[in-house]
């Protein structure tokens, strides 16, 4: 019977492991330069390699013929070790074993040398879930260990290790790996294997392992098993319960035409499916904060993407993604509070359709239109004088002559957007009988695109003259509104950093204590 994926391809040196470069370095130059410390706490959330790295210590130590700092892997040492069967490395769950009688048990045996190897060992994983009356137990021998002796603790919870521990460790935290290394290493992994795949299903799987490279492995087993030997898209998002990015997009897109028969068909189609509401909304919140940075950036993005995100983003701003984006993170909150995950899924899209922007507010489900017209309205006083107000301002034109005035223009009267990025990058040349020529800057050519265009040449014809025609060509520019908003943020910030510099406490702080003012730091005033 074969080995799981996540045992078989267990690390057994420190240049097998992944994802943890900054611990590994750091262990690796103390045990070649042989500053090795008597104790070492390992933190850090499931399947990270927390007691991975403290068996490839214990070997480090052990080893008959080590290589600089890595272990052989060969010699009777490193084998015993990773066979569980070295009599001085002492592994303790503690877990299973949180009474102090345990612990003492354990203590004991620190007094005596190791039989075979170098150092005595003790690993006690969980060590979090030690009782008190352990902790105190531990503590004179964790504080002033034999020669002999090395401690390696490891844990998901470092805040209940009392700091009476915490103090006489070395403290190292291991993050959550990165995707593309958790897709690296999968497909390294199947290479080797000899497993077919596709890249779409690794993709996955590394992001829904969350960090955990156990768990990305244990997932890829269950792939293997569910697509009979391959690991395909198809197979994985049908063991994993998901749903393609158009379906996300779609609900969005619902939501914001606040279409219930729709939006009821489709939280159908997805309960049809096996799909995970969660994940739904997990999506959907990746997905608006996607929309959030496309407002402001392009860099990055799938040019397969950017026609829906704009139709997406059309229909919102930058004020009504933020509002939606809490909400649906609330939503995946209070999943567990509702009666069933469907209807809290359902109320969290309800609650998307009911706040919306108030461009949008006259815009009713179409069921309901009847409804809507047969109830009477009125509008106080105050209420129409305001809006008579906006209305006579937004009909005031404003007078386009110099570039000054376009930077004006773009800063007042262009929203956030592409749009915008586009007139911000661009110069004023001129603007005669109804024609505004700008120059864009070469290196945001990219932007040039006949929608960004329009959208802003419907600002101008709203503010300008309302038969106002754009031309745009690429050339050289020195002075455009991005620029100017720079050099303002640049003169700013040195001026914030000639006031720190001046000031007589910083002056205390540095020429009394040696200490330095980093640049890096520093914000300018508003």
């Amino acid at each position: 019977m074969s080995l799981a994926l996540a045992r078989k391809w267990r690390p057994k040196k420190f240049s097998e492991l992944v994802g943890q470069d900054h611990v590994v370095r750091a262990l690796t130059n103390a045990l070649e330069q042989g500053r090795v410390h008597h104790a070492w706490l390992f933190t850090g959330t499931r399947g990270v390699g927390k007691t991975t790295l403290a068996r490839i210590i214990a070997k480090a130590l052990n080893c008959n013929a080590p290589k600089k700092s890595d272990p052989c892997g060969v010699c009777d040492s490193c084998v015993s070790i990773d066979r569980g069967r070295f009599v001085d490395v002492i592994e303790l769950d503690a877990a299973s074993n949180t009474q102090v009688d345990n612990m003492r048990d354990l203590l004991d045996t620190a007094a005596y040398k190791p039989t075979v190897g170098d150092y005595k060992i003790f690993i006690i994983d969980e060590v979090h879930m030690l009782s008190r009356s352990a902790f105190n137990a531990m503590l004179k021998t964790l504080e002033e260990p034999p020669e002999h002796v090395k401690f390696i603790l490891a844990t998901t919870d470092p805040q209940k290790v009392p700091v009476t521990v915490l103090s006489r460790c070395l403290q190292f935290n291991l993050k959550p790996i990165p995707v593309p290394i958790i897709e690296d290493q999968m497909k390294k992994i199947l290479g080797e294997e000899n497993i077919e795949f596709d890249s779409q299903g690794i993709e996955l799987l590394s992001r829904y392992a969350r960090g955990s490279l156990r768990d990305g492995l244990s997932l890829l087993d269950q792939s293997i098993a569910q697509g009979n030997g391959k690991v395909e898209e198809e197979s994985v998002k049908s063991m994993l319960g998901v749903v393609d990015e158009s379906l996300v997009q779609s609900l969005v897109e619902i939501t914001l035409n606040q279409d219930a028969d729709l939006l009821t068909q489709k939280i159908n189609d997805i309960e049809r499916m096996g799909a995970s509401f969660a994940f739904v909304l997990d999506e959907m919140a990746s997905l608006l904060q996607r929309l959030s940075l496309f407002s402001l950036t392009t860099q990055g993005l799938d040019e397969r993407l950017i026609e829906g995100y704009q139709r997406l983003f059309d229909q919102t701003d930058d004020e009504h993604l933020q509002l939606l984006y809490q909400i649906v993170t609330i939503g995946k909150r209070d999943l567990l509070l509702a009666p069933d995950e469907k209807v809290g899924f359902t109320m969290t899209l309800l609650r998307m359709m009911a706040f919306l922007p108030d461009r949008g507010r006259d815009r009713k489900p179409q069921k309901n239109k009847e409804i809507a017209n047969s109830i009477p309205t009125s509008k106080s006083p105050a209420t129409q004088k305001v809006r008579t107000k906006v209305d006579t301002h937004a009909q005031v034109m404003i007078d386009l002559k110099t570039n000054a005035d376009w930077k004006v223009f773009v800063s007042k009267k262009v929203p956030s957007g592409m749009a915008k990025m586009l007139a911000e990058n661009s110069e004023f040349e001129s603007f005669v009988e109804g024609v505004l020529r700008l120059s864009l800057d070469g290196d945001q050519k990219h932007l040039l695109v006949d929608r960004y265009k329009d959208k802003l040449r419907d600002l101008l014809r709203e503010h300008i003259d309302a038969k106002c025609r754009l031309k745009i060509k690429v050339g050289a520019v020195s002075d455009t509104p991005l620029a100017t908003e720079e050099s303002e943020i640049k003169q700013r910030l040195d001026q914030t950093t000639r006031d720190l510099e001046e000031d007589p406490f910083v002056r205390s702080l540095k020429d009394d204590l040696g200490g330095k003012l980093v640049s890096e730091s520093i914000r300018p005033n508003k």
